[in-house]
């Protein structure tokens, strides 16, 4: 399957073609893909604004092994509280990192999991969207108003 990354401008919920011809601020866009936008939707309307929202699916060891790596990435810019969102579903986790050499840093919500393709008529991409869906599923349970709240209030 071919993913494509794109602008998405999430306070006008639209796709961008260009950054010239649209008026809102780059802080307004993410880079991501068309199954991530619920994701992205969910997380900008409690204050946390990701920079890149993307996923992918490798096919690992010889093609009749059906054994992939998927990975899920937020990307959110900047380092926030566990507390904001507390404890996230199980094989999601926050990364807070430090690159060297450069110093930069990572701040991210991820999934990584190895899925092996058992042939009861399941995709590794439909795997994905699976669990899309339910990353989604859990961000509706927050409190989009407590979160944004809790950031002003850690906010330093």
């Amino acid at each position: 399957m071919d993913i494509e990354f794109r602008s998405y401008c999430m306070k006008c919920k639209i796709w961008v073609g260009s950054e010239k011809t649209h008026k809102c601020s780059t802080e307004n866009l993410v880079v991501a893909d068309k199954e991530m936008v619920g994701i992205v939707d969910r997380l900008y309307m409690m204050g946390i604004t990701p920079m890149v929202a993307v996923w992918s699916t490798t096919e690992l060891g010889e093609a009749s092994d059906s054994k992939y790596l998927i990975t899920i990435k937020i990307d959110i810019g900047q380092k926030i509280s566990e507390a904001v969102l507390g404890e996230l579903p199980a094989g999601w986790q926050y990364h807070w990192h430090t690159v060297t050499p450069d110093r930069s840093e990572l701040h991210m919500i991820a999934y990584v999991e190895h899925w092996y393709n058992l042939g009861f008529g399941e995709s590794a991409e439909t795997r994905v969207y699976e669990l899309i869906k339910q990353f989604e599923d859990y961000l509706d349970t927050r409190d989009c108003e407590a979160v944004k709240a809790l950031l002003l209030l850690l906010e330093v």
